[in-house]
C-alpha cells in the first residue's frame, strides 16, 4: 500500500516522468514500494531535496499500529548527477550507471 504524503510532489514527478518517457519505469519502482512484503505494509511518501525524488518509511502493521520499519529513497539519477555517481545534486550513488529512478535504503 502507498500513502501519499507529498503534498503534490508526486503529481509532478508523475508527469515529468510522462514528459521524459519513463513513466513505466516510476510506476514499477512505486508498485514495488506498495507492495514490498507479504506482511502488512505500507510505504508513506515524502518530499525530497533532490530534483525528481521522494524520500519514503516503510511501515509495518505490530499489534495494530503503524510501526516505522525503515526509511529510504526514490531518486531520480541521470546526467544532472552523473547517472549515480554521487554528485550533486542527489548525493546518492549506484553500482551501475542509472538513467531514471532507484530505490536507496
Amino acid at each position: 500500500m502507498l500513502e501519499d504524503a507529498t503534498n503534490g510532489k508526486l503529481s509532478e514527478i508523475r508527469a515529468f516522468a510522462e514528459k521524459v518517457g519513463k513513466a513505466a519505469q516510476l510506476k514499477e519502482k512505486l508498485d514495488y514500494l506498495g507492495n514490498y512484503s507479504d506482511r502488512e505494509t505500507k510505504c508513506v511518501l515524502y518530499r525530497d531535496f533532490a530534483p525528481h525524488s521522494l524520500s519514503f518509511t516503510m511501515e509495518e502493521k505490530v499489534e495494530g499500529d503503524w510501526r516505522p520499519w525503515f526509511n529510504g529513497g526514490l531518486i531520480f539519477h541521470g546526467n544532472h548527477d552523473g547517472f549515480g555517481s554521487g554528485e550533486a545534486p542527489t548525493l546518492s550513488v549506484c553500482v551501475n550507471p542509472t538513467d531514471g529512478w532507484s530505490v536507496h535504503t
